[in-house]
């Protein structure tokens, strides 16, 4: 695919050209980019404490994830295509970003977890809505919303939360999987896993035929270990991943404001003599190294 061949409105990430990922989306994931470095000491030349980076992306992801709650709970704000790409933004994030790699390592485990879940049932709850409000015809990428990247965005949403296979959590992120992909399955799309987030010149096809088949090359891209979801599965797999008390959860699960003395976890928004305060205490340190 050139670059031509991108539809407006549409950035094409590596070379594949099923990576297709909406400007829209981008715009919200610059702007959690944004938010994330305001939060970063590293950023501001202090240190304040080991987990501090992490318990502000943890702040910042639970927080997006609370706003798109309330969005995938509207029977009206679900369909919005801006909520599609808002969840698009946060599949990118969590993807491809150091608040996703960070918020796992922070010393709250029921915290981490909060996030996982949250991730998951906003994740499987909004796709089965969308496949109930496209009743009785099949869930598209045109119906119940227009979103041209609609199979991509799904298929990589399934696969984000096996970043996080090993933490021990309850739920399992295998199953998270399947069931996303079983319902993209039976509404007549392809259903099968991603070997990788996001293929392109480094998943191996590229020294393949350029003239082979959209299809041929889709199932090079195929994960061969995969077992498919029934539709029973998919009844049960919700039960365990339900939207209302994972987000009940991780709204109760607040980031502890004594951590940062009751200050912001934006940084930027601190007075400015309490954050020349925290470079002096940087800095005496560092020159105690000397």
């Amino acid at each position: 695919m050139s670059e031509s061949d991108v539809p407006d409105g549409f950035k094409r990430v590596g070379d594949h050209p099923d990576e297709l990922w909406s400007e829209a989306a981008f715009k919200h994931v610059f702007r959690l980019q944004e938010e994330e470095e305001k939060r970063d000491p590293d950023a501001y030349d202090i240190y304040i404490f080991n987990d501090f980076f992490g318990y502000a992306c943890a702040d910042l992801i639970r927080r997006e994830m609370l706003s798109l709650g309330t969005k995938a709970a509207s029977t009206t704000g679900r369909l919005e295509l801006k909520t599609f790409q808002q969840f698009e933004a946060l599949v990118l994030y969590m993807a491809n970003s150091n608040g996703a790699n960070v918020f796992p390592t922070i010393d709250d485990a029921e915290l981490a977890e909060a996030i996982y879940n949250g991730y998951g049932s906003l994740w499987l709850s909004y796709l089965l809505n969308l496949e109930k409000a496209a009743k009785p015809d099949n869930l598209s990428s045109t119906n119940p919303i227009n979103a041209l990247n609609f199979k991509n965005v799904v298929r990589t949403a399934a696969k984000v939360l096996g970043q996080y296979g090993g933490l021990g959590f309850e739920n399992d992120a295998d199953d998270f999987e399947r069931a996303m992909l079983r319902v993209l399955e039976r509404n007549g799309m392809n259903g099968t896993p991603k070997k990788k987030l996001f293929l392109g010149e480094n998943s191996g096809e590229d020294d393949e035929d350029e003239d082979m088949e959209d299809e041929d090359e889709e199932d090079d891209d195929e994960d061969e270990g995969f077992e498919p979801a029934t539709d029973k599965d998919v009844t049960r797999i919700a039960k365990q991943w339900k939207m209302t008390p994972a987000l009940q959860t991780l709204r109760a699960r607040a980031v502890p404001v004594d951590f940062v003395k009751g200050r912001s976890w934006d940084i930027s928004s601190w007075p400015a003599h309490e954050l020349a305060a925290e470079k002096a205490k940087q800095q005496a340190i560092m020159d105690g190294f000397d």
